[in-house]
């Protein structure tokens, strides 16, 4: 059988992506300017939320999506029946998760709390979830793994009845649906990422929307310096502190997080092939689901179950195996035949050495966690991928278990 190359993701930029970047070159402004406003109107549209905030990264996404819930705003009251968030509050996370999911918690003073995740679907556990809730917890955060959906109508109730935040990281699950209402709407805020290898890519970048307009107004604040330019509420400001340009009034402790005109070119075209997108990694995953199911159950845990009520979209194609020696064994056996693997997020965060640098709880055993840490793997499902590569992966992957 003759080596093909199968990457994790292949380049979906093309012809109608490079014009758009001509035509902002050409138009002499390539800063955050109106292509990004229009980008961030075109994706609140296309998921259905009020306000939409473009960034420069998924990890900037979290970060402003954290810093707008902190309890650190002395000049507008804001009418939410919430508890903004202060120093040594607590908020529960999943083990399996990316990094730039817990940091951001760390960084505006919180207390991470990990919980355990289930290898079958790898969302976070319900009952850790519950069981996790103490005094000090102020929210919940789902990420929402490999383009399948967390519990969300679940842990939303469970906000509902205890005033939690609820924040979803939807980075690995953009224009997936649960109960037909797209993921990142279901919480108070919610953060995409459009890095290289994701569902749609503006080469780098990322996106936090919310219905709410003091936060959408503070992470405005927050993403540029902390000044009040691109706030919908400054004459608020203005009012208060007529002897600053209101160009240059500062009133949060902000950051530079913005992102192009150049990149949200990208993100407008990809934006409309979203859809496109999605069906094809659904085929994808789909038919890799139903070419598994009969390999040796000695060996193979069977591939990431949907969660009920869910519309996926594989953001790469995972599986568990029996030990953690064959899915060593696999691994090298796909990289040896062309195909890219890596594996399922970080694993288990707690295991991480930086853990170790900041304050955290652990709420209860993280058994799930370690299993899919120690036993899975995944690789890439690009919507690119043709019925010859798809195939080719089919039988590489049977050749190693038959």
């Amino acid at each position: 059988m003759k080596k093909i190359k199968i990457p994790l993701n292949k380049n979906t930029i093309g012809k109608d992506e490079r014009e758009a970047l001509l035509q902002v070159f050409d138009s002499g402004y390539m800063t955050m300017g109106k292509i990004t406003k229009k980008f961030e109107s075109a994706f609140a549209k296309y998921v259905g939320s009020k306000h939409a905030i473009y960034v420069n990264s998924g990890s900037s996404a979290n970060l402003l999506a954290f810093s707008a819930i902190q309890d650190n705003d002395k000049l507008i009251k804001p009418k939410i029946n919430k508890k903004f968030i202060s120093q040594g509050d607590e908020i529960i996370v999943p083990a399996v998760s990316w990094s730039t999911s817990i940091w951001p918690i760390c960084q505006i003073g919180a207390t991470p709390v990990f919980v355990d995740s289930e290898p079958t679907t790898l969302q976070m556990k319900i009952d850790s979830v519950k069981k996790a809730i103490s005094k000090k917890t102020k929210g919940i955060c789902v990420v929402h793994v490999l383009g399948n959906a967390g519990y969300i109508k679940e842990i939303k109730k469970i906000c509902n009845d205890k005033n939690l935040w609820l924040i979803e990281d939807t980075c690995e699950s953009l224009g997936v649906k649960k109960h037909n209402k797209f993921l990142g709407t279901f919480g108070d805020l919610g953060t995409y990422s459009f890095y290289f290898s994701h569902h749609i890519t503006t080469v780098e970048g990322g996106m936090i929307v919310t219905n709410n307009d003091y936060l959408a107004n503070k992470i405005r604040s927050l993403r540029s310096h902390g000044w009040t330019r691109d706030m919908t509420n400054v004459e608020k400001y203005k009012k208060y502190f007529k002897n600053f340009d209101p160009r240059f009034l500062f009133v949060n402790v902000g950051y530079n997080l913005r992102s192009t005109d150049l990149n949200a070119a990208i993100g407008l075209v990809q934006l409309k092939k979203l859809k496109k997108f999605n069906k094809r990694r659904t085929e994808i995953g789909y038919t890799w689901n139903e070419a598994f199911k009969d390999l040796k159950k000695d060996a193979l845990i069977l591939p990431m179950e949907i969660t009920k009520h869910t519309d996926p979209s594989w953001f790469g194609f995972p599986i568990l195996c029996k030990s953690k020696k064959i899915r060593d064994q696999l691994g090298s056996h796909l990289e040896k035949n062309g195909i890219e693997t890596r594996p399922i997020i970080c694993g288990n965060m707690v295991k991480q050495p930086g853990i170790k640098n900041i304050k955290h709880r652990v709420a209860g055993k993280l058994l799930g966690a370690d299993k899919i840490m120690n036993l899975g793997i995944f690789w890439g499902s690009s919507p690119d991928m043709t019925k010859s590569e798809v195939n080719y992966v089919t039988k590489i992957v049977k050749n190693f278990f038959n």
